[in-house]
C-alpha cells in the first residue's frame, strides 16, 4: 500500500520541482539573460575584430611583399604618419631583404589595440629565411579603423 502512494505524489513532486526552477529562473530571469546576451556579444565581436586585424595584417604585408610602399603606408597609424612621411616609410626598407610570405599564429585583441603573432619568410640572393615570434602592434583610431604601429618610439 506504502508503494501505491510513492507512485502518485512522483509527479506532484516533480511538477512541484519544475514549478521552483521556473520561479527562479523568472525572477533572475533579466540578470541571466543579460549575462548570457552580453557574453554571446563579446565572444562574437571579439572574433570579429580579431578577424578584421589580421585581415589589415595580412593587406599590409601583401602590399610589402607587392613592393607598394605608397599602399602599405595607408595603414599605419596617424600618429606614425606625424612621424614620418610616405618617403620615410618608404626609406625604412631600401635595405631591407625581401618578404615573401607571413604566417599568422596568434591574436589578441584588448579594447583599443591588438598584437598579431606571425612568422615571416624573407629571401636573400635566392636563399629564404625565416623569422619566428614576430610581434605585430595595431591600434584602433577614433575613427574605428585599425591603423598598424609601424615606428615604436
Amino acid at each position: 500500500m506504502f508503494s501505491k502512494y510513492k507512485y502518485t505524489t512522483l509527479p506532484a513532486i516533480g511538477l512541484l520541482l519544475v514549478l521552483i526552477i521556473f520561479l527562479c529562473i523568472n525572477f533572475s530571469g533579466c540578470t541571466l539573460s543579460s549575462n548570457i546576451k552580453s557574453f554571446f556579444e563579446e565572444k562574437f565581436s571579439d572574433e570579429a575584430e580579431k578577424d578584421e586585424v589580421v585581415e589589415i595584417v595580412k593587406m599590409f604585408f601583401n602590399l610589402l611583399i607587392d613592393k607598394d610602399y605608397g599602399g602599405a603606408y595607408g595603414y599605419i597609424s596617424n600618429k606614425d604618419k606625424s612621424r614620418g612621411n610616405l618617403e620615410d616609410f618608404s626609406g625604412e626598407f631600401k635595405n631591407v631583404t625581401d618578404i615573401v610570405s607571413i604566417n599568422i599564429k596568434w591574436v589578441e585583441v584588448k579594447n583599443n589595440i591588438a598584437v598579431v603573432g606571425m612568422d615571416l619568410t624573407d629571401s636573400y640572393d635566392g636563399e629564404e629565411k625565416v623569422f619566428k615570434d614576430i610581434e605585430v602592434s595595431l591600434i584602433k583610431e577614433e575613427d574605428g579603423d585599425w591603423k598598424i604601429v609601424f615606428w615604436n618610439l
